[in-house]
């Protein structure tokens, strides 16, 4: 005899294996949702990505570094320079200019540098110049930078600068000395 087939039911003359059932399904009711695997793929997808930013930001700021900047800037060795110096060394120059003595000049001048400040000394006492020392700076490593200016005869305008050295010893010297003049 035949029987008439029920949707999800086995025919009649197969069996079901032990301890399972045929599948339920009831018209009008939700299936249960399936087990996705979501959760496991944006866990590893967003481990991966923080992976790559740490080995990012370490190989850009540790080793080799390529985020970082490789100048660094020059520091004065030793004690911090006084600048107040360099406003003591210009005022000796401007005042052997003013006395025309060039000697008194070339003794605030650096061993490298005598007869640089001792002919720039001459050139402008004999030009009978007036000059003014600007407001000392610091410059590279041991220097401090001094900007002056002024007038010369028959009313021309002088520029230059100064660069006063410390020496190994502490003292400070004019290791060089540019003019408009």
């Amino acid at each position: 005899m035949n029987y008439p087939q029920q949707p999800g039911q086995p025919y009649p003359h197969q069996q079901q294996p032990y301890g399972q059932y045929p599948p339920q399904q009831y018209p009008g009711y939700p299936q249960p949702p399936k087990k996705g695997n979501g959760l496991l793929i944006g866990l590893l997808v967003g481990g991966g990505a923080l992976l790559l930013v740490v080995v990012f930001v370490i190989t850009g700021f540790v080793a080799p570094g390529f985020l970082v900047s490789d100048s660094k800037p020059k520091v004065a060795s030793g004690p911090p320079l006084d600048l107040n110096s360099g406003s003591v060394v210009a005022g000796k120059f401007i005042l052997a200019v003013m006395g025309d003595d060039p000697d008194e000049a070339e003794e605030a001048a650096c061993a490298s540098a005598k007869s640089q400040v001792r002919q720039a000394a001459t050139k402008l006492g004999s030009a009978n110049a007036q000059i003014t020392a600007g407001e000392p700076t610091q410059g590279l490593d041991n220097q401090i930078m001094v900007k002056l200016t002024g007038t010369m005869n028959r009313g021309r305008t002088l520029t230059g600068s100064m660069t006063v050295q410390r020496e190994a010893n502490g003292t400070y010297c004019i290791a060089e000395i540019t003019t408009s003049a």
